[in-house]
């Protein structure tokens, strides 16, 4: 017998065997769950070698089944389907394409449920507790289909509880709220009349369609109808979207009259907190503080961003809700779904029919959203070609490129990449003299806090970083169009020319100047992953030397990190659109890789483009452009299905 090893002996028994036929050769996929990785190949194997009696071949065939399901819920689907040309590119994501007829005759034995036959031991069919569970054309790992059968159930239990509240009272508060200013439109005002009157609202749009303006309605109504603003939780998905959500909150209610709501809804307006905060997530106990048997104390619950929640997470919440406790949800079923298995904001908005906000107020305030709002609909509506071109100024070199409106500028990277990073740079980078300025002198925190003229400069650096961002397909290193190269690249320019190389591969080494995005929460510093800040130098006022630290916004000033190993962070003058969800900027460009990959799609075109409030440049091929918008994310799910 072997010893023991880090890796388990089990994983290296399947790494020394992948080799063998009746292992899938699948390409590693690491990813983190919940700090585990995992690996498609390996938990093929593990259920395989769970159905004794199986043939050589068979065994191959079942890993690679269960392979494939794994890729699936990566790629962000709760369930594989099992026909058609989605299951053979599941199979061939796995690496097991040539399985495809084999996999069909072993399905098609599970389903007979024949007595005797060894793999009925590890393919169930629903309600049977075994690790693959075939559900009429589609095949679940079984973790998953109960997932969505309980999320589903508490959704339909919410649904049939009565409605909290006095309607009259909501009635009195809404026409308290409605005449603003702003005054609230009609979708508005059904929003907000819904939200008070309900256990569970959707409210869906697009940007600018008063989202924000409906959570300040919302709230001050809350507080005409008596209820303490310490019974009511404000949330969003991210870091970054919460302090968004934040700063919204209180811009928008520096525009409404003062009245009976305003000491309490100010004091709310710096009270937005990612999910995991409020659910009290332990990383040292490894679970939440909250579910279903200590649920949360308050009254009412508003998450924003509600399309980043995944499944598992959006179960978590539900779950965790008192039973006669309000749960709004805010979200554009447009964007991209979470990164994470499940589309639930979409599914939901699909199959109870969301408060759909339509009218644009972005447009009729400023000029320069108009185009910004024509491409982003075209985008949405799959019109490629005339459609989408007919909005986009079409650009033959960097030196025509405008940075307003929304333009496109046509050609491979590996054409225009430099060009483009050298204009970016002059115009949105680190070159006007006081930005330079900002960037190197040392900014002094006596008692934790900026003393005044180092938050004023603080402030500015960090206006000026949020005024434009680079957006790609993907973070990958390696990759011209990855952001990860793009960083790298800009930290050169930054660090006064000299090597591409990727010297950041530890956070200390990231220049004073560099902005930076967290990558992990961490939640000693209260920092969560896709929080944004910069490095600096900082005298933190303890008699010691000054030196690079990261700083964050915080409650309206700034907070200094010490950089040390266990700080993840990583350069942010460019990052994936997935990262960017949460956020907006006044400039925007977004890459194009030079090939085509799955990743490119409609809702990936869709939330780059209404990332921008200015302007957005796309760059990259016309014809890649037009497939992109002809391309849905596809996402297999059973949870409209299951609400229907």
């Amino acid at each position: 017998m072997g010893g023991l090893t880090p890796r388990g002996t089990a994983r290296e028994r399947f790494l020394r065997e992948r080799g063998a036929p009746a292992v899938p050769d699948v390409e590693r996929r690491a990813r983190s769950a919940e700090g585990e990785d995992f690996e498609p190949g390996y938990l093929g194997w593990e259920v395989a070698r769970c159905a004794g009696g199986l043939g050589a071949e068979d065994q191959g065939v079942l890993a690679s089944l269960a392979a494939a399901c794994v890729v699936s819920i990566e790629s962000g689907s709760t369930r594989m389907p099992l026909e058609g040309p989605a299951f053979v590119a599941a199979l061939s994501a796995a690496g097991a394409e040539e399985h495809v007829d084999a996999a069909r005759r072993l399905l098609a034995r599970a389903r007979a449920a024949a007595g005797g036959d060894a793999v009925t031991a590890v393919v169930g069919l629903p309600g049977e507790r075994k690790p693959l569970i075939v559900d009429g054309q589609w095949l679940y790992i079984e973790r998953m289909r109960v997932l969505e059968e309980r999320f589903c159930a508490r959704i339909r239990a919410r649904l049939a509880a009565a409605a909290p509240g006095d309607p009259r009272a909501a009635t009195r508060a809404l026409a308290a709220v409605a005449s603003g200013p702003p005054p609230l439109t009609p979708e508005q005002k059904r929003a907000v009349r819904d939200a008070l009157s309900s256990s569970l609202v959707l409210v869906a749009g697009g940007p600018g369609t008063g989202k924000t303006t409906t959570v300040v309605a919302l709230l001050r109504a809350l507080v005409w109808m008596g209820v303490p603003m310490e019974a009511v939780a404000i949330a969003a998905p991210t870091g970054k979207a919460a302090q968004r959500l934040s700063e919204s909150i209180t811009a928008g209610l520096s525009s409404v009259p003062r009245d009976i709501a305003s000491p309490s809804l100010h004091a709310l307006a710096h009270s937005p907190q990612t999910l995991h905060r409020l659910l009290g997530w332990s990383p040292s106990a490894g679970r939440f503080a909250r579910h279903q048997n200590d649920p949360l104390p308050h009254r009412v619950v508003i998450v924003d961003e509600a399309s980043m929640i995944d499944l598992a997470m959006m179960d978590r919440l539900v779950a965790s809700l008192r039973p006669d406790a309000r749960l709004v949800l805010f979200g554009d079923a447009d964007q991209l779904p979470s990164v994470e298995a499940g589309a639930v904001f979409r599914d939901l908005c699909a199959s109870l029919g969301p408060t759909r906000l339509t009218t644009n107020l972005r447009v009729a305030r400023e000029e320069s959203a108009r185009g910004i709002i024509a491409a982003a609909q075209a985008v949405n509506a799959g019109l490629a070609g005339e459609g989408l071109l007919s909005v986009v100024a079409g650009r033959g070199s960097i030196e025509a490129v405008t940075f307003e409106g929304v333009e496109h500028l046509a050609g491979r990277w590996s054409d225009v990449g430099g060009p483009l990073l050298e204009s970016w740079w002059q115009r949105f980078g680190a070159t006007g003299e006081d930005v330079v300025r900002r960037s190197a002198r040392t900014y002094r925190f006596p008692a934790g806090a900026p003393e005044a003229e180092c938050a004023d400069d603080l402030r500015a650096l960090f206006d000026h970083y949020a005024r434009s961002r680079l957006l790609c397909v993907t973070r990958v290193h390696g990759l011209p169009t990855g952001a990860g190269e793009i960083n790298d690249r800009l930290l050169a320019r930054l660090r006064g020319g000299g090597s591409r190389a990727r010297f950041w591969r530890r956070a200390q080494e990231l220049p004073p100047g560099a902005p930076v995005m967290v990558l992990r929460n961490d939640y000693e510093r209260e920092l969560y992953n896709g929080d944004q800040g910069l490095v600096a130098r900082v005298d933190p006022g303890d008699g010691g030397e000054a030196r690079p630290m990261a700083v964050f916004p915080r409650d309206g000033s700034f907070h200094a990190v010490p950089i040390d190993p266990s700080i993840e962070l990583a350069p942010a003058f460019a990052m994936s659109v997935h990262k960017a969800q949460g956020s907006e900027f006044d400039h925007v460009a977004l890459v194009l890789p030079d090939d085509d990959m799955p990743l490119l799609t409609r809702e990936l075109l869709y939330t780059a483009i209404t990332r921008a409030r200015r302007s957005v440049l796309l760059v990259g091929s016309g014809d890649l452009l037009a497939r992109a918008v002809t391309r849905g994310a596809q996402r297999f799910s059973g949870i409209a299905e299951r609400m229907s």
